[in-house]
């Protein structure tokens, strides 16, 4: 039995409706991070305490401008390889 971590990536697809407000950091040694900005409606005129920004950690990040191809080469092709 092969023991191995699990690892967890992300993409970031073109969003269909208005632009989504994120970050995306990819660091050598701590692995990528991902954050996520949903501004309150301040609109609704009630008090609206829902937190505006959303943290997660990845192995890595892969932008909106990623290609499948490269996606395949450094996610899939090492697993099928094995």
């Amino acid at each position: 039995m092969v023991k191995q971590t699990i690892q967890i990536f992300a993409r970031v697809k073109p969003a269909g409706k208005a632009p989504a407000v994120y970050s995306a950091d990819n660091e050598e040694q701590g692995g990528g991070r991902l954050e996520f900005v949903v501004p309150r409606d301040l609109a609704d005129g009630f008090v609206n305490n829902k937190r505006e920004s959303y943290r997660f950690r990845f192995q890595k990040v892969f932008d909106q401008t990623a290609k499948q191809d490269d996606i395949f080469k450094m996610i899939a092709k090492p697993v099928a390889d094995k």
